[in-house]
């Protein structure tokens, strides 16, 4: 008679050390280690370009899909994670230093207006070389995503130094990575390293979008033959093996080391990133469009408490966060004399006010904004610039209603007895 052995489950003890399942218990929980956005902006989608060794062009894909897709009309930004070994500024031209003022740092341009920010737009020299241990240069990245005013952005991608060390992990843990892509080399070695960064990327919960080699060919300039100068790819066997899509071949073509040495990458031209391009299309949901453009303001009442005042009518002082293209660019003060609100919805014309955040507001004082092309967001507390960042992240919604009226005992619908002063 065969012996029948039941398992019997054994009730979790939390205690780890002690224990060999593999369950969800074990896996690392990145809420912990998570690195808040910054308050004034606003990114959708966060793309990480990775890969298991250094030398294969990963910057390059990194600049050149910040490009491609600011060329379809999405803001695009690059954070350079790769603090040690900073390329993504030459690439675009951009030499300027970053500035800051009260509200962080604020990231550089390139010429068609992708936000930029690296460790060589802080240096005064970009040729001194940073030699920082890990926890200083993991700290730096999660500045780079806290305390830089990113404004809106539809697609940031993170150019990170190649392997799995400090500042991947940095990276998975702190950032709300939506997926990564691994960018190899037509060698042999390319299974194992690419093995590494699929393993590591899934071990952290992060989806990998697919695969792109780069140096795949060269193109004979006489007769178009294509030639696989470093042998055969295996990227087809390593992407079944881990059944990911081949998203990109590109050629080893002496026009990208030009356009990138020049600091003109925007004004390459190839098609060689196609198919990465619709795979990001997907992760937006359908009909996201391009953030709002132009330059314009937003005005906040304020009191002297730098919280949101409660009365448009005789607000003295409005706070102006100056937009453009949807990015905040700065932040001032415009004193008003407080007489009313045909004063005040005139001083908010001159000043290029496009949209009002106050506290109470008759109807009189609605009509007139409205009148004007403001949009107005009525009934608010707090702080202003906890306001403004409600606003810029979509959490707070305009309305055409007023919320404060006069009765006949000199109260106001909004609680605060003012007496009619909101009109």
């Amino acid at each position: 008679m065969s012996e029948e052995i039941y398992e019997q489950e054994i009730p979790c003890s939390h205690d780890c050390s002690s224990c060999s399942a593999n369950c969800d218990s074990r896996k690392p929980d990145k809420s912990q280690f998570a690195e808040p956005m910054n308050q004034y902006s606003n990114v959708k989608k966060v793309i990480g370009v990775v890969s298991g060794k250094g030398g294969v062009g990963k910057s390059f894909v990194t600049s050149y899909l910040a490009v491609l897709m600011r060329r379809m009309g999405y803001k695009t930004a690059i954070l350079d994670a790769d603090v040690t070994g900073p390329s993504v500024p030459m690439a675009f031209g951009v030499h300027k230093k970053a500035q800051g003022n009260e509200l962080g740092i604020l990231p550089e341009y390139t010429k068609n207006g992708t936000a930029i920010m690296s460790v060589n737009l802080l240096l005064e020299n970009e040729e001194v070389p940073v030699v920082w241990r890990g926890p200083v240069i993991a700290g730096t990245v999660k500045q780079f995503w806290s305390q830089v005013v990113w404004g809106e952005v539809d697609y940031m991608f993170v150019d990170m130094p190649p392997g799995t060390g400090d500042v991947p992990l940095t990276v998975f843990q702190s950032l709300p990575v939506d997926g990564i892509l691994i960018v190899t080399s037509p060698q042999d070695l390319v299974s194992m390293v690419v093995a590494k960064a699929v393993n590591m990327a899934r071990e952290m919960d992060i989806p990998v979008l697919g695969l792109v080699e780069n140096y795949s060919y060269a193109v004979c300039g006489c007769c178009g033959e294509k030639m696989y100068v470093f042998g055969e790819s295996h990227i087809e066997d390593t992407a079944r093996k881990f059944n990911l899509p081949v998203l990109g071949r590109l050629p080893m073509d002496p026009r990208i080391a030009k356009s990138v040495d020049a600091g003109e990458i925007e004004s390459l031209e190839g098609d060689w990133l196609e198919d990465v391009t619709l795979v990001l299309k997907e992760l937006l949901p359908q009909g996201a469009t391009a953030a709002e453009q132009g330059d314009y303001k937003i005005a906040v009442t304020t009191d002297e408490e730098n919280n949101v005042f409660g009365h448009f009518g005789h607000c003295e002082k409005f706070t102006l966060y100056s937009m453009s293209d949807g990015i905040l660019m700065a932040k001032t003060v415009l004193n008003t004399d407080g007489n009313g609100h045909e004063a005040m919805v005139q001083v908010l014309v001159e000043n290029n006010v496009k949209v009002l955040i106050c506290g109470g507001i008759g109807r009189g004082a609605m009509e007139a904004l409205l009148a004007a092309g403001i949009m107005v967001i009525p009934g608010m507390t707090g702080d202003i610039d906890v306001a403004v960042a409600g606003f810029l992240d979509g959490s707070l919604k305009e309305s055409a209603e007023p919320n404060c009226s006069t009765h006949d005992s000199g109260a106001c619908s909004c609680g605060s007895g003012c007496g009619g002063c909101c009109h």
